[in-house]
């Protein structure tokens, strides 16, 4: 089949945003592989655009406003921090403001854990937080009926929410009007 035959629309279903909170490489480098085998592993063609964000941004009031801004289409945000067994209050308070600007209905969250075994404090307060948002939280040990990842089941079609504040802090920064800060 060629590309032309293809509508335009289901390439960009195929599209999905992820953001990376990272604390380390490692953990950035995990997450990443985790969601390329995701992608790799879909019933349809399916690719990430992924922006990967150390936590440091987080603690910056600017940056945090315009993470959030950038953020606000994303359909998946991971939270991959090793090194900390305790949830960060800047974390809380970016998820907390992401959940209210985000523009796509069924977003995500996934905490991953320092390892493969341990759910950390971490973990937890953040599934407390996208269940009292109302946002999904994913879990990546869990499969489909089919023995894929769960990453994949609650995304089979996009759903924007209807168009927000114009400005993600009051007086700070407005979104941009694009995905990428370059763009």
């Amino acid at each position: 089949m060629s590309a032309i035959a293809i509508p335009k629309e289901s390439l960009l279903d195929t599209v999905l945003k992820a953001v990376i909170i990272y604390d380390d490489f490692d953990s950035a480098t995990r997450a990443t592989a985790l969601l390329e085998r995701v992608a790799t592993r879909a019933e349809e063609a399916m690719k990430w655009d992924i922006k990967p964000w150390k936590f440091d941004v987080l603690k910056q009031p600017a940056l945090a406003a315009l993470t959030v801004a950038v953020a606000a289409n994303a359909d998946l945000i991971v939270i991959a921090l090793r090194r900390r067994r305790s949830t960060p209050v800047e974390l809380l308070n970016w998820l907390k403001n992401w959940a209210d600007h985000r523009r796509i209905e069924d977003a995500a969250l996934l905490a991953l854990p320092p390892d493969e075994t341990e759910a950390t404090a971490v973990w937890t307060e953040v599934r407390a937080l996208a269940e009292g948002q109302g946002l999904i939280f994913l879990d990546r040990y869990n499969t489909e009926d089919d023995g894929s990842p769960a990453l994949l089941g609650h995304r089979r079609r996009r759903h924007h929410v209807a168009p927000g504040p114009t400005r993600v802090f009051a007086g700070r920064l407005p979104p941009p009007p694009h995905w990428g800060i370059n763009e």
